[in-house]
């Protein structure tokens, strides 16, 4: 079954690549950033230890990473700065989860909101995909895991265009 979900997304890549290609109404082309810079990623982060873990994964994979205190400076941070990812610590939100999860994924640009929680399991990761949300980090924070985490939901927000109509992680997947 993989190899035959393999082969169909390959023919569909090539297809998209050429601009003489037949035309499938189910198929959406792809956005590419409007903005030639690095990806920009904000963060609603208040430990220590994970900013400077974050800073250091953003100077070493050439992201733009910038800090606010308030889930409003968040925001107003994601829109200068058309952010991708936003990553929201569960505690530092200042209200319920969930609503700073909505609230953050509803922005004009529609970036991946990746929730950080000390506890994680299959019932948070659901709600946080259901209320507009992209993934969930563990806290405290592990380099490898966060990066991986934060390049999948950028890759993810460039190649859907991030309109609003896709939600899922699968399209990040990689088979």
């Amino acid at each position: 079954m993989w190899l035959a979900i393999q082969s169909l997304l390959a023919r569909v890549s090539r297809l998209t690549r050429k601009r003489d290609a037949v035309s499938f109404p189910h198929v959406t082309r792809f956005k590419k950033r409007a903005s030639a810079g690095p990806p920009a990623i904000v963060g609603l982060v208040f430990d220590e230890r994970d900013r400077r873990l974050l800073t250091g994964l953003g100077s070493r994979n050439q992201w733009s990473m910038s800090f606010a205190d308030t889930i409003e400076g968040v925001q107003a941070l994601s829109q200068q700065l058309t952010a991708s990812v936003i990553l929201c610590d569960r505690d530092a939100a200042g209200r319920e989860w969930w609503e700073a999860v909505q609230r953050l994924s509803s922005s004009a640009h529609d970036p991946c909101v990746v929730l950080i929680s000390r506890i994680v399991d299959d019932y948070l990761l659901n709600e946080v995909v259901r209320r507009g949300g992209y993934d969930v980090l563990t806290k405290p924070l592990r380099e490898e895991e966060a990066g991986r985490a934060i390049k999948l939901a950028d890759i993810y927000w460039n190649a859907s265009g991030r309109n609003g109509s896709h939600r899922s992680r699968a399209a990040t997947l990689k088979i």
